[in-house]
């Protein structure tokens, strides 16, 4: 039987990933602002800096857009100061073109995967038994219509599993996971009532593991999420929830 996935939730829909001894942290590097989300907790981020358990290694980075509670430009090169990884994957965008970040990933000869139209698909053999593939969808709100938003499917072992992060649930169908079955699919809870309800997404999502990320702390939450969340599970009994700050999970 292959090795357990095991996750740990940072805050968001920042993750942490591990599998076969090779760790991925997805979104996972951010500090929110003016946006009706978590940041991530001072306690979490001074355990990332310090390496203490459960972040003694981390190999890549991983990001699906730029919004600043996925991703932190600053936070990123702090932490790569005094942590060497084998590689980011990261959105293009002209502002990293001279920035602070990519000069430190150059210094410090790190790979860094842009991803953009010319990647777009692309798979990525990031360990023995494990790929990455980021495929660019619309972000939810026409608002954000034009922001480079990227889901994630990634392969350990035998298990596909798949991170959609913002996507936008109305205008995709997510007919780029199709062919092979997920083992898991992390979504958000606006994504998970749409599902709950058989209304708006347009395409299948049938995972072995449902698993609903992207929740705000009860304390950060204007729009009641939680509530409404609460009230799609009454529905189903068969969903993981990630919504506690260093909650860990085997898939």
């Amino acid at each position: 039987m292959s090795e357990a996935l095991r996750v740990t939730l940072l805050a968001n829909a920042g993750l942490l990933l591990e599998y076969e001894g090779t760790t991925l942290l997805l979104d996972g590097i951010f500090h929110s602002r003016d946006v009706p989300f978590s940041s991530l907790p001072q306690d979490v981020w001074q355990k990332l800096l310090r390496g203490d358990a459960p972040f003694g290694k981390i190999d890549y980075l991983l990001f699906t857009h730029h919004h600043p509670d996925h991703f932190s430009a600053a936070m990123t090169v702090e932490y790569l100061e005094g942590h060497p990884i084998k590689g980011v994957f990261l959105p293009d965008a002209e502002e990293l073109e001279n920035s602070t970040l990519m000069r430190g990933l150059r210094e410090h000869g790190t790979p860094c995967a842009l991803l953009s139209d010319q990647t777009n698909h692309a798979v990525y053999k990031v360990a023995p038994n494990i790929t990455v593939r980021a495929f660019r969808t619309l972000h939810l709100d026409k608002a954000f219509e034009t922001v480079r938003h990227y889901c994630y499917l990634i392969t350990f072992g035998d298990k596909r599993v798949l991170f959609t992060a913002d996507v936008n649930y109305l205008g995709e169908d997510l007919s780029q996971t199709h062919g092979a079955p997920l083992h898991a699919a992390f979504i958000n809870p606006l994504f998970f009532s749409a599902l709950s309800h058989h209304r708006f997404f347009k395409g299948e999502l049938n995972p072995k593991h449902l698993c609903v990320y992207h929740v705000p702390f009860a304390e950060d939450d204007p729009f009641d999420m939680n509530v409404m969340l609460r009230r799609d599970l009454a529905q189903r009994d068969d969903v993981i929830v990630l919504r506690e700050a260093l909650q860990q999970i085997e898939l």
